[in-house]
């Protein structure tokens, strides 16, 4: 049986894992993962202590990776949603400012992961499993179109003809179907062909999230040639009382969807905590955002050491559970004391690192970091997959850029990730296959011809 002790030791050392790696950019926590295989051998001698180092290393990653999404426009799937707003503060002097309302909406996901894990999600969870369980595909499915209808035709009204006025209404939908489908055949290849290695398991898709949600941002940075201004680091935010707690609230209830439903991963979460924060700023959402991946990281490991359930959700629940799965309700609250923990360190690294990168950042050419951060991404693609991965970081990267000139939302890169699975989950991987180079043909005639449309209209403001 673990000792207090060792509960604490081994959380700190896994904590000073994910901070010490996770403020880098492309970072993603699958390659975290990656790294603790490494270390595996130390712990199959004490298999028991490992469910807490790895608690350590998802608390230090979910806090820390904050930072290149602010400071360097570099983030995974769930945190895309953040760039925007968080761009906006950098621009304005403002990053150290969003790195607290991310913090903020952090802590308050963890006090509330801890509560409701330890007072109300074990009398809940079973009950909740067995009514949602049959229905998940229709889950997924419904958080999809939810994407699609946010964001039906709002603009168009201005423009002088019918046409004109039909094009600009329907060019981020359309645009934003394109990229999704476009995302998905991407993502039927890297995921059901041998296209990357098959060793490296699901890290093998990092190449692949990292053209879509880091690659296009850091070229943004240089092609347009950014000035980022001085930075304030005051400890202080600009926030009401009200909006943080509501941030904190519909965070985490996006994020505890993502981390209890299967294949709903935080992404789709933050959407939905997004739409049930964003009426009230950009303060609010990032607060929300930042609750939200508490809930979908840690809470879906959280989920493991629940007696009674014990729901593998996560990469790092699959990794632990190979080795050992926690048994014991004394385990379970020390799961609940470790996250705290783990909380408290992060958060001080995180504050510290903020004003760090706030000085890099505006002390040296911004154009120039971009282009380190571009080395960086396309070396870690190519450490983990060779020369197939560069090739899978410049297609999805198309596909990044594609949607910045159509102006739609960036999640809709997920359809890489989501496309391929309701195909398998549907049955219908076959028949796609079988029809799949008329799909291709069929896209590159549509994207063709909306490149040549967007082309004519950029020469026609142009000129």
């Amino acid at each position: 049986m673990i000792t207090p002790l060792e509960v604490l030791e081994w959380t700190l050392i896994g904590t000073a894992f994910g901070v010490l790696l996770s403020w880098m950019p492309g970072f993603h926590i699958y390659n975290i993962m990656g790294l603790i295989m490494i270390a595996f051998p130390v712990f199959l001698g004490m298999p028991h202590v490992f469910p807490y180092f790895t608690i350590g290393a998802l608390v230090g990653f979910v806090y820390l990776s904050i930072l290149p999404s602010v400071y360097l426009s570099v983030a995974d799937e769930s945190l895309i949603l953040m760039l925007f707003p968080t761009q906006r503060y950098l621009m304005l002097g403002r990053g150290h400012e969003a790195v607290w309302l991310a913090l903020l909406g952090a802590v308050g996901g963890t006090i509330i992961l801890v509560l409701v894990g330890v007072l109300i999600l074990p009398y809940i969870i079973q009950p909740l499993y067995l009514i949602t369980s049959p229905y998940i595909t229709w889950i997924l499915l419904g958080i999809i179109i939810f994407m699609f209808m946010s964001e039906w035709p709002k603009m168009g009204d201005r423009e002088r003809t019918p046409l004109k006025r039909l094009w600009t209404a329907w060019q981020q939908p359309l645009g934003g179907i394109l990229v999704f489908l476009s995302a998905g055949i991407l993502g039927y290849f890297c995921m059901n062909t041998n296209l990357l290695p098959v060793k490296i398991a699901f890290v093998r898709l990092t190449p692949m999230f990292l053209g879509f949600f880091g690659m296009p941002w850091v070229l943004q940075n240089i092609v347009s040639r950014r000035y980022i201004p001085k930075q304030v680091v005051e400890d202080k935010v600009e926030a009401s009382r009200f909006g943080v707690l509501n941030g904190i609230v519909a965070g985490a209830f996006g994020g505890f969807i993502a981390a209890f439903q299967p294949l709903v991963t935080g992404g789709l979460g933050a959407l939905v905590a997004g739409h049930m924060a964003s009426s009230r700023g950009d303060d609010v959402f990032v607060v929300s955002q930042g609750a939200n991946r508490v809930l979908y990281y840690v809470g879906a490991f959280f989920l493991l050491f629940i007696p009674m359930a014990r729901l593998t959700r996560g990469l790092g629940a699959w990794i632990v559970s190979s080795i050992y799965t926690p048994k014991s309700w004394m385990e379970f609250y020390y799961a609940a004391f470790a996250v705290l923990v783990a909380a408290g360190v992060s958060f001080i690294a995180t504050i510290y690192m903020s004003k760090l990168l706030a000085k890099i950042v505006e002390s040296f050419n911004y154009m120039w970091i971009s282009y380190v951060v571009a080395v960086v991404l396309v070396t870690i693609a190519y450490l983990l997959a060779g020369w197939t991965g560069l090739v899978v970081l410049f297609v999805a990267t198309l596909i990044g850029m594609a949607a910045i000139a159509f102006n739609t939302r960036r999640s809709y890169c997920l359809g890489g990730l989501f496309f391929p699975i309701l195909l398998s989950m549907t049955g219908n991987l076959e028949v796609f296959a079988s029809i799949l180079h008329y799909v291709i043909l069929a896209f590159i005639i549509i994207a063709a011809v909306l490149g040549i449309i967007l082309l004519i209209q950029y020469t026609t403001r142009k000129s």
